[in-house]
C-alpha cells in the first residue's frame, strides 16, 4: 500500500511539473521595472539579423495579419533584438534580454545561456508566469548529438529529442542539457532570464497572435562566422575539460 502511495504522489508531482514548465521551466530572478522605451533608430545598412532586407522600414508600424503569412523569427544575441519577418520580408523589430550569460551557445541546464541555432516555436503558453511564452524547440538535433558526444544524455535521450525534432513536437526538457528556453514576456532592463527570451508584454502579445506552432526560430550570437567558429571552439574544448576534471574526482 506505502509503494502505491508512493508511486501516486510521484505521478501527481510529474504531471504538475508538465503543466508548468511549458510557461518557462527556469526559475527567473526578479523582474525589471515594467517598461514601454522606444525602439532604437535602425540601420539598415547593416544586416543586424543577417537577412536579405528586401523592404524599407514601412511595414514596421502596420498592423499584423492573424497569423502572419511565412513568418520567421530571427534573434540576434548580440544585438539584444529580436526580428520578425513575413517571407523575407521585415515586419516588426522588439528590444530582448536575455540571461547573465548572454553572448555564449547554451550547452547544458543551468548555464544562464541562450542557444543558438535552428528552431521552431513547440508549445504557446496563454498562462504563463511570464504573461505569454512561446516555447522554442531547445535541444536540436545539433544540441543533442553534441551533448551525446560530450557525455551529458544517453543514447536513449538523444533518440527521444531526434524522434521529437523529426515530428514537430517539444522535446524532452528534463534532461541535463537543460530545456524550456522560451520567448516570453515580463519585460525588459537587463539580462534577467535563465537563457530565455524576454520581451515587453505588448510585444510578445503580438508575436503570441500572428505565429503559431511550427514557426521557424533561428538564434545568431551576431558574431562574423570565422571569429564566432573559434570561439565556439574554445568554449566546448573548456567545458569538455571542465567536466572530464569533474567526472574524475567524482
Amino acid at each position: 500500500m506505502r509503494r502505491f502511495v508512493s508511486k501516486v504522489a510521484y505521478l501527481f508531482i510529474f504531471a504538475a511539473l508538465a503543466i508548468t514548465l511549458p510557461g518557462c521551466g527556469d526559475k527567473e530572478r526578479k523582474l525589471p521595472r515594467y517598461s514601454l522605451k522606444p525602439i532604437p533608430l535602425f540601420d539598415l545598412s547593416r544586416s543586424y539579423s543577417n537577412q536579405k532586407w528586401r523592404n524599407n522600414l514601412k511595414y514596421l508600424y502596420q498592423p499584423l495579419p492573424k497569423p502572419l503569412k511565412d513568418a520567421k523569427i530571427v534573434v540576434n544575441k548580440r544585438r539584444h533584438t529580436l526580428y520578425l519577418f513575413s517571407g523575407n520580408t521585415l515586419m516588426r523589430i522588439y528590444p530582448i534580454n536575455l540571461g547573465p550569460d548572454p553572448l555564449n551557445d547554451k550547452i547544458k541546464a543551468g548555464d544562464g545561456r541562450t542557444p543558438e541555432g535552428k528552431y521552431f516555436i513547440c508549445n504557446k503558453n496563454s498562462k504563463s508566469k511570464y504573461y505569454k511564452s512561446l516555447g522554442i524547440s531547445y535541444p536540436s538535433k545539433e544540441d543533442a548529438q553534441r551533448g551525446l558526444k560530450m557525455g551529458f544524455i544517453t543514447k536513449k535521450q538523444y533518440d527521444a529529442i531526434v524522434y521529437a525534432i523529426d515530428h514537430g513536437k517539444r522535446p524532452p526538457w528534463f534532461t541535463k542539457l537543460g530545456g524550456a528556453v522560451c520567448i516570453h514576456g515580463g519585460g525588459i532592463g537587463w539580462d534577467w532570464t535563465r537563457g530565455c527570451i524576454a520581451l515587453r508584454n505588448p510585444d510578445v502579445q503580438e508575436l503570441f497572435e500572428v505565429t503559431k506552432v511550427g514557426t521557424p526560430v533561428i538564434i545568431i550570437n551576431g558574431l562574423p562566422q570565422k571569429i564566432k567558429r573559434q570561439k565556439r571552439t574554445t568554449t566546448l574544448i573548456t567545458t569538455a575539460n571542465s567536466e572530464r576534471k569533474r567526472m574524475s574526482l567524482d
